[in-house]
């Protein structure tokens, strides 16, 4: 698929073509960054990928906690997360987006996505049947315990020091982000085809979502095929940052036996 038309079009959520000079493979890699995140933030990545021969895909994802803070006395009635399958959440409305633009970006694409919006991912991959999405790529998530994740972001993202707040703090994250918390996760991947390949990266030393929550995603899914790339001295989203004697040869190896080389 040549890409290079389409990259000169405007596409929602400030979405951005990034185009290989040495392009090998069908498939273009589409980004989802982590949360309170953005496109900038995975430039190592991109980069990466593109020198693989990939093409890759990033845009900006809408609607955090904070721009919803910041937007509160603006407009609140437009800004209350609600889905188009009307789901209240942060994670729907993600899912709303990365649907839209799987919908208008034509080609196989491979998601690589990032923490816990990865889970969005997902969502939005299971609506469509991943009917042009061939694999996945999950960096550091999504967790299958997120109350324990939020309240962990607390502690070690945002350095809140008071337990009392965090225990106030903690269920509102939550449940802005999805009342179903992690449960929707097993019926979304049920919706996956048999024999979907699915990369997990995971840094053993992750404070924020621990291995153990990752693998309780996907263990209970026979209907995929996923293996691990396991980081003992990462943590949580640092793999490539710090780690790429590992890092880029597990994601290269994998990345290069579900592709398909040009012609």
């Amino acid at each position: 698929m040549d890409y290079s038309q389409l990259a000169k079009s405007q596409l929602p959520f400030d979405g951005e073509f990034f185009l290989s000079k040495n392009k090998a493979y069908e498939e273009l890699i589409f980004f989802v960054h982590f949360y309170e995140g953005s496109k900038r933030q995975l430039l190592r990545h991109i980069k990466l990928v593109n020198k693989l021969g990939f093409d890759a895909f990033a845009f900006h994802l809408h609607g955090n906690h904070t721009e919803l803070l910041q937007d509160l006395f603006k407009d609140i009635f437009s800004k209350i997360p609600i889905s188009a399958k009307e789901k209240f959440g942060i994670k729907h409305t993600y899912a709303d987006q990365i649907e839209k633009l799987l919908n208008e970006i034509p080609g196989n694409k491979i998601i690589f996505a990032f923490s816990n919006p990865s889970a969005a991912a997902i969502e939005a991959m299971a609506r469509r049947h991943c009917s042009d999405t061939t694999a996945l790529i999950c960096d550091s998530g999504p967790t299958a315990r997120f109350i324990p994740s939020a309240y962990n972001l607390f502690s070690q993202d945002y350095h809140i020091k008071s337990t009392m707040l965090k225990l106030i703090l903690t269920p509102v994250l939550s449940f802005g982000w999805s009342p179903l918390l992690h449960k929707d996760l097993k019926a979304d991947l049920e919706h996956f085809p048999i024999g979907f390949r699915i990369l997990s990266i995971r840094g053993w030393k992750d404070k924020l979502i621990p291995p153990k929550h990752i693998d309780e995603v996907f263990e209970s899914h026979e209907n995929i095929d996923w293996t691990k790339l396991s980081l003992p001295e990462a943590e949580h989203l640092t793999g490539l940052r710090d780690f790429r004697e590992e890092y880029i040869p597990g994601v290269e190896k994998f990345l290069k036996s579900i592709a398909t080389l040009l012609n």
